[in-house]
């Protein structure tokens, strides 16, 4: 009797059987890598300025209580995607107070990365190098608390320029405008507890440890009151920005630049 020839030789489904079991562990690795990718904490990203750039604010550097939402200041961006704020326009007490809303209401996975306790010793070692003993501060963490949002209509926006933007105001606008500088309006600010924990040796005293943290809160420029001989804290200051979109100009002609757009 004639036996039925098999479809595949058994050495055939054997290569074909390890191909597939090949094929499934280079899918099953493939898959736990981008996993790992997506997970895996990138470099740079836990940074304040790194967090607020991707929800469309800048860092104000250094934390301040002026050119809060509706004011004029002169803003330079800095190539570390932070922005300083140079006050243009004087405003009169009271001008702002009952056109500008608070939100405390913040989103809540912006805020539970603002609240985070994030090394920052490499980023402001440079400012705190004539601090006599730094060699002996161990580290620097940097966290915002009682974080909320505070802002402006666009109605209210427009009538605020309008009011603002004539005699001395409209000159000094001018004349940062022929220096150079990107005049824009302020649209809303994002105003926090910002506080320094500093770590020292342990080898250094509690007496020098207070004399530590008084200077480097000098050299911070904060505003700030010191807690204890480890911390230093500035009460509701305002550390990002949003800025309305066109920037100030004065006469016709537009400016090809944008106050929401990082220009290095």
């Amino acid at each position: 009797m004639r036996r039925t020839k098999p479809a595949l030789l058994p050495s055939k489904a054997l290569k074909l059987k390890w191909l597939g079991v090949g094929s499934g562990i280079f899918i099953a690795i493939a898959l736990v890598i981008v996993a790992v990718w997506f997970k895996w904490p990138r470099q740079g990203k836990e940074t304040i300025t790194a967090i607020l750039l991707e929800t469309g604010y800048f860092e104000i550097v250094p934390p301040s209580t002026f050119g809060g939402p509706g004011t004029i200041n002169t803003v330079e961006f800095l190539s570390n995607g932070k922005v300083e704020m140079h006050p243009t326009c004087d405003v009169g007490p009271g001008f702002l107070a009952d056109k500008i809303q608070t939100s405390q209401t913040v989103d809540r996975e912006l805020k539970q990365s603002l609240e985070k306790n994030l090394d920052v010793s490499a980023e402001i070692r440079e400012k705190l190098a004539a601090v006599a003993g730094i060699s002996e501060i161990s580290s620097i963490h940097l966290s915002l608390e009682n974080a909320h949002i505070l802002l402006i209509t666009d109605e209210s926006l427009i009538s605020a320029r309008n009011t603002l933007l004539k005699n001395e105001c409209e000159e000094a606008v001018l004349e940062n405008i022929s220096n150079g500088g990107l005049v824009c309006q302020t649209r809303s600010v994002l105003e926090a507890d910002v506080v320094y924990e500093i770590k020292y040796d342990d080898a250094v005293s509690i007496g020098e440890r207070a004399r530590l943290t008084s200077e480097v809160a000098a050299k911070l420029n904060l505003d700030a009151k010191q807690d204890a001989d480890n911390r230093v804290s500035g009460h509701q200051l305002f550390f990002g920005v949003r800025l309305a979109p066109s920037p100030i100009v004065v006469g016709s002609k537009p400016s090809v630049m944008k106050c929401t757009v990082l220009n290095k």
